[in-house]
């Protein structure tokens, strides 16, 4: 039985198979903390996958959203943020790793960081004194088509 959810040792209080919930999390808690962009100077488009998306419909969909910023670029440097969790994680890859793929064969290239943090899981034991702790892994990936930003990207490894 799952006693808790928690992130940098808070309780977290999620439902770790809740992959809207996360994704939520991930979205609203997480990535801005990570990026030091609570003053929202970078707009940056997210999307969270999850391993019931479809490959095309989300890959069209990073597609018009990187269009619609290259569109916009004389205004503001936009970024894409596509993250994920767990076992979600190979289907976001995949969906990435294509999607990269087809722009970059109709566009120029893409920059990309990536950052491997993770949730801890903490179960009951055999008994009362014991508890197992588990580490669920969380992918975030920040996408732009210029090597500028205005996020902070500490702790981020270029691609």
């Amino acid at each position: 039985m799952i006693k808790g959810v928690y992130y940098s040792e808070s309780n977290t209080n999620l439902d770790i198979s809740s992959y809207t919930q996360c994704l939520l999390f991930l979205q609203e808690s997480i990535i801005p903390s990570l990026t030091n962009n609570s003053d929202n100077g970078t707009p940056v488009q997210y999307h969270g996958i999850s391993k019931n998306d479809n490959i095309k419909q989300s890959i069209d969909k990073l597609s018009k959203q990187t269009t619609a910023f290259v569109e916009n670029s004389e205004q503001q440097q936009q970024v894409l943020c596509v993250f994920s969790y767990g076992p979600h994680i190979q289907k976001m890859l995949s969906i990435l790793e294509i999607f990269k793929k087809s722009y970059t064969k109709d566009h120029e290239s893409l920059h990309q960081w990536n950052k491997l943090t993770s949730f801890d899981i903490i179960k009951e034991g055999r008994n009362e004194l014991l508890q197992k702790k588990l580490k669920v892994p969380i992918l975030i990936t920040f996408v732009s088509v210029s090597n500028a930003m205005g996020l902070n990207l500490h702790g981020f490894t270029e691609q």
